[in-house]
């Protein structure tokens, strides 16, 4: 990317995610298991989720999106150093993680990459922004293939090992609408890009809006050790 993005340089929604796992913990309270505590020591990154949420290893989302890259996805790939997904449904899928079809239940994701040489020194907030869906290009240069969408918040993230943007938007494919809680951040020498997200249908959303905005407030970054 130059930053290549892991989205594609026009208006259409990219048709699969570029997305991330290592050690689970669990949180206890007086003896009791609570909440699932997805770490990465060595990345100095982690996040919870409920006791409940399934979970999808790094091994297994790796040879999935190892199998199905294409292109430069490949290369962007093997930078990838850990990553992790969650969800509600038990069945979930490795190809759910990465496709950008809306999930009807509630669907975290994170991802520590490194950066190629090339990105290193291009990255920009609105890269950040970029990093699913081309965002500020459907701000500022609309056209007709632009679905509809909506910006609800967008801020500045500033974390130990890492700053960066968080975006809540909303945005229609194949006529379902989706929200998406995203953060993305890069490391202070830009050598590594920090992604976590969370999503499902604006319904499961607005069912499920207080627990997904905890999940995404819990996403810390300490940095690499």
């Amino acid at each position: 990317m130059a930053l290549r993005r892991e989205v594609r340089e026009n208006s259409r929604v990219k048709k699969s995610l570029a997305l991330f796992l290592a050690p689970l913990f669990l949180l206890t309270s007086c003896g009791a298991q609570s909440q699932i505590y997805a770490a990465s020591k060595g990345e100095g990154v982690y996040f919870s989720v409920p006791l409940k949420w399934h979970g999808i290893s790094n091994a297994t989302l790796d040879k999935f999106e190892r199998g199905s890259a294409q292109g430069a996805a490949v290369e962007r790939q093997a930078l990838v150093t850990w990553q992790v997904a969650y969800s509600t449904n038990t069945k979930v899928k490795a190809s759910e993680i990465f496709s950008i079809d809306a999930p009807k239940k509630p669907l975290a994701f994170a991802r520590v990459r490194n950066l190629s040489a090339d990105e290193i020194n291009a990255v920009s907030y609105n890269v950040l922004r970029d990093v699913i869906v081309p965002l500020s290009q459907w701000v500022s240069s609309p056209t007709s293939d632009t679905p509809q969408f909506d910006i609800y918040d967008d801020y500045e993230v500033v974390e130990k090992g890492a700053r960066g943007v968080r975006t809540i938007f909303t945005f229609t494919h194949k006529g379902v609408a989706q929200t998406i809680d995203q953060t993305a951040m890069v490391s202070a020498d830009h050598s590594k890009i920090y992604l976590f997200i969370i999503r499902c249908t604006n319904a499961c959303y607005t069912k499920n809006e207080k627990l997904m905005t905890k999940i995404s407030n819990s996403f810390t970054v300490r940095g690499a050790k």
